[in-house]
């Protein structure tokens, strides 16, 4: 779309003046956004660039990470899916460390520093207060942060067992499965929005194209 706006639309530009006959609408917009991104493509290039090392910039600060999170936690589907990747993130790591001896306490602080999320890391770290003052891993992990439901009774029900880290492993399995439910329908439902999107675009750029040369051919006539 870019090669097509502005390469190929802008050599119609010389025709179309030679004529001196007024376009349709279209047909000048087409040629402005052409025109425009021949002669400041390079700017959208820049501010582009710029524009991601400002996010990387505030990313960086531990406050505006927070709030990025904390957004991207409450975004239709993408909260959802990144919720059940660090969820089974949080499972499987919990379970593995557990499996090999170390201790409740500290493996929560080990799996809060794996945790890429920071609004999640923040609600652990809440949790590990909890245990400290003796409660139980369900409760706090159910107040404190934004767990689904499923996943925290499941963990309540493994502590209750003695089987803890089986507990965890099969809540791990269960939100991977999901995670990857989640992107397949996501994919397959993105893949035809892109085409029709795409199609419609260069379908509008050549319309508009088409249009202003049959308006030249009539007036020829």
């Amino acid at each position: 779309i870019f090669i097509l706006l502005g390469y190929v639309v802008p050599q119609f530009n010389e025709m179309f003046e030679n004529v001196g006959q007024a376009l349709p609408l279209s047909t000048r917009i087409t040629i402005g956004t052409g025109e425009f991104l021949r002669d400041w493509g390079w700017l959208l290039a820049v501010s582009t660039v710029l524009g991601v090392m400002a996010l990387q910039r505030q990313l960086r600060n531990p406050k505006q990470a927070y709030r990025w999170h904390q957004r991207m936690l409450s975004t239709p589907i993408v909260g959802e899916l990144v919720l059940k990747i660090e969820v089974a993130r949080f499972a499987r790591t919990l379970a593995t460390l557990l499996q090999n001896g170390i201790t409740l306490l500290k493996a929560l602080t080990i799996v809060g520093n794996t945790m890429s999320n920071r609004v999640l890391a923040t609600g652990l770290e809440r949790v590990v207060g909890g245990l400290r003052e003796g409660q139980s891993l369900a409760d706090p992990l159910a107040e404190a942060t934004q767990f689904p439901a499923f996943a925290v009774h499941m963990i309540k029900v493994g502590e209750e067992s003695g089987n803890l880290p089986e507990i965890l492993l099969q809540v791990a399995n269960t939100y991977d499965r999901d995670t990857q439910v989640t992107l397949k329908r996501a994919l397959a439902l993105l893949e035809p929005v892109l085409i029709l999107v795409l199609g419609a675009i260069i379908a509008a750029v050549i319309i508009s194209i088409l249009v202003a040369i049959l308006g030249i051919n009539e007036l020829v006539v």
